[in-house]
C-alpha cells in the first residue's frame, strides 16, 4: 500500500470516528454541559492551594549546572558540625584497645574543668560560692526560661534579611572625605530613630533587627567603620598609621587582616599593597531577624519603604544618592512581576470577548454566533481554572514565567472555536441540528485534533528538555492548559452549538437580541416540525467525508472564495512573493546571526524597578570591584606535612595569579594565620603540636582569628594532636571583572584549577548571580538541543496526522520559515538568547503549527481536481477562521505591551511576530506553494479541461 493511500484512509477513518462523536454528543448535549461545568467548579478548590516559587536559584539555575552541586556541597559544608575545641580526646586508654574509640576521660581534668565553670556560674548568677542548691535552682530557672523562649521560636519561622543601602555621590566623586564620612555616619544614627505606623501600630527598626545577646535595643556597630573612617581621611588626607595598612579589599590592623570587600567599592589603589587612596561606593547595613508572621512581614515592608522616603529626603537635601537593596529584594521584584502581570488578564479577557462579538455579530439571525463565541472564550477561562486548580492541588508552585501563560491559552484557545463555527455556517441549514453538529466535528475535529496535539507535544518536548526550570514549568502547564482547552471545545462547546442550532432561526443564544417579527413563531413552528422523508433519507446517506457545503455561505468566506485566492494566485502576486521571500529570509538569517547570548539580572526585574539602580551600579562596581568567592576544601590535607601544605599553597597561588586576581593581599587563609601565631611559640613543634586542641583554640579565641572559626570544621573524636578537621574554606579576591563574558571565563578557570587537586575535593560557591553564569554556557546549546527536537517532533506528528508526504514537506517548511522569522525578529527587536526567549521561541513552534497544519489539512481533504480550485475550497473554509484566530490573539494580547518587564515583553514580541508572520505564510506563501508543487498541476491542459468540463466547479 502506498503512502497516500494508508493516508487516505487515516483521514477518513478519523473523520468517520468524529462524525460519529458528533451525533454521541448531541444525544447527551445535556451531559457535556453539565459535567465540564461540575469539573471547574471542583477545580475552583485547588486554586487555594496557590503557592509561589520566587527562588531564582530553583528556577532559573539549569538542572545540571555545576552551580546546583556547588550549592548543594555548600549546604553540606554548612550542616558540618562546628567541633568544641574545649572537648579535647584524653589520651589515657585501656592497655589492651589501640582504637581511638576505646579512649575514655581524665577524670580529674574533667573535674576541674566543671568546677572552673560553677565559679563562673556563681559570679554569674551572683549566688555565695558554695551554695549549690541555689546554683542548681538558677541553673533550671535559667534553663526553663530558655526552653521556652526556644519553643516560641520554633513555633514561628525566623524572617532573616540584611538592610542595605549603597551611598554613591551624584557626581560619583569619592567618598573618602570628611565631609562625607561624618554627615553619613550621623545619618545612620538618625536612621535608626526612624518609626512607621502599620495597622494602628508604631514599628521601628527595634522590631526588625538582630540584637546581640542580652541586648534589647540595636546597635550601630555594623556601620561604625565610618566614624572611624572620618577620623583616618581628615581633611583630604590619609593620616599615617605605623600599625595600619589601608589595603584593598583586606586591610591590616597590627598585622591582622579585615576583610573590607564588602562595604566599599569602585576603590582606587596604588602601589603592590593596594593601598586604598578613595572609593565611590559605601555600604551601610543592619542585620534583620524577627519572626515571620503575616503581620510582621508585611510590617517589615512598609517599614522599609518608609526608610526609602528617609534616605530619598537625606538625597534632596546632600549631594549624596541611596540605592536601597536587601537580601529578598529579587524575590520581592519576582513578586512585584506577578502582581504586575496577572491583573491585565481581566483587560484581556473583555478586549477579547469585544472582538468575538463583533467578530461574529451578523445581521442574518441564523448566522450570528455573538453570543456562543463569547462562551467559546469561557471554555478557555474554565480550562485555565481546572489546569490551575489542578496544579496547585498536587504542590505545583506559580512563577513570574508561568505568570504569562493565561494570556496564551487564552488568546489562542478560541482559535479551535472559530473553526468550529465556521464549519458550521458552511452546513446545509436543512439538515438537523444534530447531522450539523455530527458534520462540525467530523470536519473540524480532526484539524484541531491536529493543531492541539502538535501544541501539546510540543510544550511537553520543552518540559522534557528545557534545563531551566522555569521555562520547563512554562512548558508543562501550558501543556495540560492546551490538552484541557481541547476537552473544553470538543464537549462544552461542541455541546453548546447543537444547544444553539436548537434555536438558530431565532438568532441562537442571541434570540433576546433580535427584534421579533409576525412570521418568526412559524418559522420556528415549522423548523421544530417533523422533517420530511427527503430530509430524512438525505442525512440518512449523507457523504459525511465529502459533504455539499450550503448556498448560503457568510460573506467573508465568499470574500476569502472569490476574491482573495483567485488575487493570490494571480501570476503578478505569485512573482511579487516570490521576490519578496528571499528578503524576508535574509533579514531572518540576519536577525538570527546577530542573536547573542546576554543573560543579567535586568532581564529578571521590571523597568521601572529601583533594582535598576542597584543592578547598574553593581556591574560597574559591586560584581567588579571584588569578588570574592569561598573555597571549599572537604578533604583537607595532613598540615603537619611540610609537602602537604606546600601543595595547599600552590593551589592558593595559583587561584591568586589569575588574570584579574587582587592577590596575596586579599586572601583570607586561617591556616597561614595560624602557622604565623604558633611562629611566636619557640617550642612549637608542627609535628606534634599543630592540631593541638588548645592551641587551636586560644588561636580561634583570639578576637582577631575568630573570623575564621566558622570557617573550620573540628572532629570531636580524634585524639588530641591527631589531624581534627574534617573540612574548611578561604577566600581570595579578584577585580576587573566588568562584563559578564569575563565573570563567565573566570569562574570556569577557578573549577579548571579546583579539578586539578582532586585530592582536597574542592569546590567554591559565594559568586556573582550563581543562577547567571552556568545558564549562560549552556542556553546557547540547549537552545538548539530543544528548538531542533520541538521542529523534528512537529514534523514527525505531522506524518502521523497528515500521512501525505506533500503535506507534511510544506508543512515542515512553513514551519522553519515561521520559527527562523521570530528567533531573527527577536534580535532585531532588542531581544537576545536567553532562558525567557528560548521558552518563547518554543512557544512559537507551537504556534507555527496551527496555520501550516489548517491550511495543509483542508487543501488535502479538498475534492477539486485543479490547484486554482483547491486553494479557492481551502480558503473558503479555513482563511476567514484563521483570519479571525490571528486577530483574537493580537487583540487579547495587546495589554501585555503594558507590563514594564522585559520577560512579559519578549512574550508579547514573539507572539505577534508568530502571529504576523503565520498568517502570511498561511494566506499567500503556502497556497501558493503548495498549488506549484501540486501533482494536479502537471496533467496536460487539454486533459485537465475536459475534467474540468466533466465535474464543473461548485464552491458552495
Amino acid at each position: 500500500m502506498r503512502l497516500s493511500d494508508y493516508g487516505k484512509q487515516f483521514e477518513d477513518w478519523m473523520v468517520k470516528v468524529f462524525y460519529n462523536y458528533g451525533l454521541f454528543i448531541a444525544k447527551h448535549q445535556r451531559w457535556f454541559l453539565i459535567t465540564p461545568l461540575v469539573l471547574t467548579i471542583m477545580s475552583i478548590g485547588g486554586l487555594f492551594f496557590l503557592q509561589i516559587n520566587l527562588d531564582l536559584y530553583r528556577l532559573f539555575v539549569p538542572t545540571d549546572a555545576p552551580v546546583r552541586l556547588e550549592f548543594e556541597r555548600t549546604k553540606d559544608f554548612n550542616r558540618l558540625p562546628l567541633g568544641d575545641l574545649n572537648l579535647i580526646p584524653k589520651r589515657n586508654r585501656r592497655d589492651d584497645c589501640t582504637d581511638a574509640s576505646c579512649y575514655f576521660p581524665d577524670v580529674e581534668m574533667d573535674r576541674l574543668r566543671r568546677d572552673l565553670e560553677a565559679m563562673e556560674d556563681e559570679a554569674h548568677f551572683n549566688v555565695p560560692f558554695g551554695n549549690v542548691s541555689n546554683l542548681a535552682r538558677s541553673r533550671r530557672d535559667v534553663n526553663k526560661n530558655k526552653e521556652k523562649k526556644d519553643s516560641e521560636k520554633k513555633l514561628v519561622p525566623a524572617k532573616n534579611d540584611i538592610l542595605r543601602f549603597y551611598v554613591v555621590h551624584k557626581n560619583f566623586d569619592n567618598l573618602l572625605q570628611s565631609k562625607y564620612l561624618g554627615a553619613l555616619f550621623q545619618y545612620t544614627q538618625e536612621m535608626m530613630k526612624v518609626t512607621n505606623e502599620f495597622n494602628e501600630e508604631v514599628w521601628g527598626l527595634e522590631d526588625f533587627c538582630t540584637k546581640d545577646p542580652g541586648a534589647s535595643t540595636c546597635n550601630n556597630n555594623l556601620n561604625l567603620w565610618i566614624k572611624h573612617a572620618d577620623v583616618l581621611f581628615k581633611d583630604g588626607k590619609i593620616k599615617a598609621n605605623p600599625n595600619l595598612q589601608l589595603s584593598y579589599p583586606v586591610l591590616y590592623l597590627f598585622n591582622r587582616p579585615k576583610d573590607i570587600g564588602n562595604v566599599i567599592y569602585g576603590v582606587d589603589v596604588k602601589g603592590e599593597k593596594n593601598e586604598i587612596q578613595g572609593a565611590r561606593v559605601l555600604t551601610i547595613h543592619w542585620f534583620v531577624n524577627y519572626p515571620a508572621t503575616a503581620e510582621n512581614n508585611a510590617a517589615y515592608y512598609s517599614f522599609r519603604q518608609k526608610l526609602n522616603e528617609y534616605w530619598e529626603n537625606i538625597a534632596e537635601n546632600s549631594d549624596l544618592q541611596f540605592i536601597p537593596h536587601n537580601d529578598k529584594a529579587m524575590d520581592d521584584e519576582m513578586l512585584e512581576i506577578i502582581k504586575t502581570t496577572v491583573p491585565f488578564a481581566v483587560p484581556a479577557t473583555i478586549l477579547l470577548t469585544i472582538f468575538v462579538l463583533l467578530a461574529n455579530y451578523s445581521s442574518d439571525k441564523a448566522k450570528s454566533k455573538p453570543i456562543e463565541m463569547c462562551l467559546g472564550v469561557w471554555c478557555v477561562i474554565f480550562a485555565l481554572i481546572i489546569t490551575f486548580g489542578v496544579f496547585f492541588f498536587f504542590g505545583a508552585k506559580f512563577n513570574p514565567v508561568t505568570s504569562t501563560m493565561p494570556f496564551l491559552v487564552l488568546a489562542v484557545g478560541v482559535d479551535d472555536d472559530f473553526l468550529m463555527v465556521a464549519a458550521w455556517r458552511e452546513c446545509d441549514r436543512k439538515l438537523s441540528p444534530a447531522t450539523r453538529l455530527a458534520l462540525v466535528m467530523g470536519d473540524a475535529g480532526a484539524s484541531i485534533t491536529v493543531t492541539s496535539f502538535t501544541n501539546f507535544f510540543c510544550f511537553f518536548l520543552g518540559w522534557m528538555m528545557c534545563s531551566t526550570p522555569a521555562v520547563a514549568d512554562f512548558c508543562l502547564i501550558t501543556a495540560v492548559g492546551v490538552f484541557f482547552d481541547y476537552l473544553m471545545q470538543i464537549t462544552f462547546f461542541a455541546a453548546l452549538l447543537k444547544y444553539s442550532g436548537d434555536k438558530e432561526e431565532t438568532g441562537g443564544l442571541a434570540t433576546c437580541c433580535y427584534k421579533k417579527n409576525d412570521g418568526d413563531e412559524d418559522d420556528v413552528e415549522v423548523q421544530r416540525g417533523a422533517p420530511s422523508e427527503a430530509a430524512k433519507e438525505k442525512e440518512e446517506h449523507i457523504n459525511y467525508q465529502h459533504h455539499e457545503k450550503t448556498e448560503d455561505l457568510p460573506y467573508m468566506h465568499k470574500f476569502f472564495r472569490d476574491t482573495f485566492a483567485p488575487i493570490v494566485m494571480k501570476k503578478w502576486v505569485r512573482i511579487g512573493s516570490l521576490a519578496l521571500f528571499p528578503i524576508y529570509t535574509a533579514l531572518a538569517l540576519y536577525g538570527c546571526s546577530i542573536l547573542r547570548v546576554d543573560i543579567s539580572p535586568v532581564k529578571y526585574i521590571r523597568d521601572n524597578s529601583p533594582i535598576q539602580t542597584f543592578v547598574a551600579l553593581a556591574d560597574k562596581y559591586i560584581w567588579a570591584d571584588n569578588v570574592m568567592p569561598t573555597f571549599h576544601i572537604m578533604t583537607p590535607p595532613d598540615l603537619r606535612d611540610e609537602g602537604a601544605r606546600a601543595k595547599l599553597n600552590e593551589l592558593v597561588f595559583r587561584l591568586e595569579h589569575t588574570n584579574y586576581s587582587i592577590g596575596r593581599v586579599s586572601t583570607n587563609l586561617w591556616v597561614w594565620q595560624y602557622q604565623q601565631y604558633l611562629n611566636d611559640f619557640p617550642n612549637i613543634n608542627y609535628t606534634t603540636d599543630f592540631y593541638d586542641r588548645k592551641n587551636m583554640r586560644d588561636f580561634f579565641s583570639q578576637l582577631d582569628y575568630s573570623q575564621y572559626r566558622d570557617k573550620v570544621k573540628i572532629l570531636d573524636n580524634v585524639t588530641n594532636g591527631e589531624p581534627c578537621i574534617s573540612a574548611f574554606s578561604f577566600q581570595t579576591s579578584f577585580y576587573g571583572l566588568d562584563s559578564w563574558d569575563k565573570r563567565q571565563s573566570e569562574l570556569f578557570l577557578w573549577r579548571d584549577i579546583l579539578k586539578e587537586y582532586p585530592e582536597f575535593d574542592m569546590f567554591l560557591s559565594g559568586i556573582f548571580s550563581p543562577f547567571l553564569i552556568d545558564q549562560r554556557h549552556t542556553i546557547a546549546p540547549s537552545s538548539m538541543q530543544t528548538i531542533g527536537s520541538a521542529l523534528a517532533m512537529m514534523a514527525l506528528i505531522s506524518f502521523f496526522f497528515l500521512p501525505d508526504a506533500q503535506s507534511v514537506f510544506l508543512m515542515t517548511w512553513s514551519l522553519l520559515s515561521i520559527s527562523m522569522g521570530v528567533c531573527g525578529g527577536l534580535a532585531l527587536l532588542g531581544s537576545d538568547l536567553d532562558s525567557v526567549s528560548m521558552g518563547c521561541i518554543v512557544m512559537a513552534i507551537g504556534l507555527a503549527v496551527d496555520y501550516s497544519v489548517h491550511i495543509c489539512y483542508r487543501y488535502h481533504r479538498s475534492e477539486y481536481n485543479t490547484a486554482q480550485e483547491k486553494v479557492s475550497d481551502t480558503l473558503a473554509s479555513v482563511g476567514w477562521p484563521i483570519t479571525q484566530a490571528v486577530c483574537s490573539t493580537l487583540v487579547g494580547l495587546a495589554v501585555t505591551i503594558f507590563v514594564p518587564a522585559y520577560l512579559v515583553r519578549v512574550f508579547f514580541q514573539t507572539v505577534y511576530l508568530v502571529n504576523l508572520i503565520g498568517i502570511f505564510h498561511a494566506l499567500v506563501w503556502l497556497p501558493q506553494l503548495i498549488s506549484a508543487l501540486d501533482p494536479c498541476e502537471r496533467v496536460p491542459l487539454r486533459a485537465r479541461h475536459e475534467i474540468s468540463k466533466q465535474i464543473p466547479l461548485q464552491l458552495h
